[in-house]
């Protein structure tokens, strides 16, 4: 592996994820497309991490890792990662997601077919606590057929209906060669993402976002991306003016005013809602005194979340256990009808989404039991990462953790010569991220 490129390096930070590494590593190293690397930083844990990430590397020479020795961001722990780097395409992934094995070579291919510098796909959310609904990232937004993304698509995203929805949260495949010296801003804890797209489809790349969603997006509370804070805000502000000026592009300076107004006005949105939060009462009054049009945001959050609420109590009550047959067959009890394609194999399409996005959502309200009857099962086993497989070998693909789990256990006795771990002893400043991701 040291000797020659691989096709994809895959880089994924990571900050106290134990409980969520071995799907998320185990998700890389299915992949169909075998020729990659798996580049994995520390972002200095203080959970068992380390140990999960020293034992996986044991295990498959094609996994390095890095620890920091203090918390700096996910920006700089993914930049870590990108010097690593040494395919001739980069895939992005987070710690606490999955995806589908045959992800990375669809994405590989279409890339191909495209000449395209950047694809990405559409996310399908899952989480372990009840959902309202079944959703993916892109949403109404989400392509039939492949679309390539122009500077309003990236500019606008998130803030304004000629945007498409949240592209700062897709995790794409990019090519080495045009990223170039471009790195994630370290002043941002939360838009990292959407930056760095936004600066790449900038310089000219190619950015499409493919027909398909083979990404399993984890929704929870500890997730970097749910904990917004004022500043978060402030600093993407900050860096939107930066690049506009630097930029020297009418187009971009138009849009990113448009852009500005809309973090400006979520960032006084955010103000308020950490007040109340706090319990700063009065200070929320004189901030709807002053800004009354904010009062029917505040009063669409509250309700939203006594929703959610109101749905994990159901939840709780009602929570009749459910049994799953996965397979060609859909004739007996508890068999589920899964969605194939013209090949016959499993659906990944954005057609398909919906149909995995209300099984997500169906195992985050109640335990599923599910087993695999064919290989067709066990690929849909992917899809839904929340289930509990029953049969042994369908665990073991589902959740790609025969290996890991008994490399973890010895992560104590791993043989620290024969682990691709590089130590980061180099200081650098904590900056950002953003739920305005896009």
């Amino acid at each position: 592996m040291a000797d020659r490129r691989p096709q994809v390096s895959v880089i994924m930070a990571s900050r106290n994820a134990a409980g969520h590494l071995p799907l998320a590593i185990g998700a890389v190293l299915a992949q169909t497309l075998t020729d990659l690397e798996l580049i994995i930083v520390d972002d200095a844990s203080e959970d068992d991490s380390w140990a999960l990430i020293c034992a996986a590397a044991a295990t498959d020479p094609r996994i390095r890792a890095r620890r920091r020795s203090h918390s700096s961001g996910p920006a700089i722990a993914r930049n870590d990662a990108l010097a690593l780097a040494r395919g001739d395409w980069i895939a992005i992934c987070d710690s606490d997601d999955s995806q589908h094995p045959r992800r990375l070579e669809l994405m590989l291919n279409a890339a191909g077919d495209l000449a395209a510098d950047v694809v990405a796909d559409d996310m399908i959310l899952f989480s372990e606590q009840p959902m309202a609904r079944g959703a993916t990232i892109l949403g109404q937004h989400a392509p039939k057929v492949a679309r390539m993304l122009n500077l309003k698509d990236l500019v606008l995203s998130g803030v304004d209906p000629e945007g498409i929805s949240h592209i700062g949260y897709l995790k794409p495949l990019i090519r080495l060669r045009f990223l170039s010296n471009l790195r994630y801003d370290p002043r941002l804890r939360i838009g990292e993402d959407h930056d760095l797209y936004l600066r790449l489809v900038l310089a000219g790349a190619k950015m499409w976002v493919l027909p398909m969603a083979a990404y399993l997006y984890r929704r929870h509370a500890a997730s970097t991306s749910y904990r917004n804070v004022p500043q978060d805000l402030a600093a993407q502000i900050d860096v939107l003016d930066d690049l506009a000026k630097q930029a020297g592009n009418e187009d971009l300076a138009t849009l990113a005013h448009v852009r500005r107004r809309a973090l400006v006005r979520r960032h006084a949105q955010l103000e308020l809602a950490w007040d109340v939060r706090a319990g700063h009462l009065m200070r929320a009054l004189r901030h709807v005194v002053m800004r009354p049009d904010h009062l029917p945001w505040l009063a669409s959050v509250l309700h939203n979340r006594m929703g959610l609420k109101m749905q994990a109590a159901a939840s709780r009550l009602w929570r009749q256990p459910q049994y799953w047959r996965l397979g060609h067959s859909s004739n007996g009890a508890g068999d589920v009808t899964l969605p194939i394609d013209a090949d016959g194999a499993l659906d990944l399409s954005t057609a398909a989404a919906p149909v995995w996005a209300r099984m997500c959502c169906e195992a985050s309200r109640r335990p599923v039991e599910a087993k695999a009857t064919d290989a067709l099962g066990q690929s849909a086993l992917w899809m839904v990462p929340a289930v509990r497989a029953l049969a042994p070998e369908a665990s073991d693909v589902a959740n790609g953790t025969r290996a890991l789990s008994s490399a973890c256990a010895m992560a104590g006795l791993a043989d620290r010569e024969r682990v691709a771990v590089e130590s980061s002893g180099h200081q650098q400043h904590s900056a950002g991220r953003d739920d305005t991701d896009g």
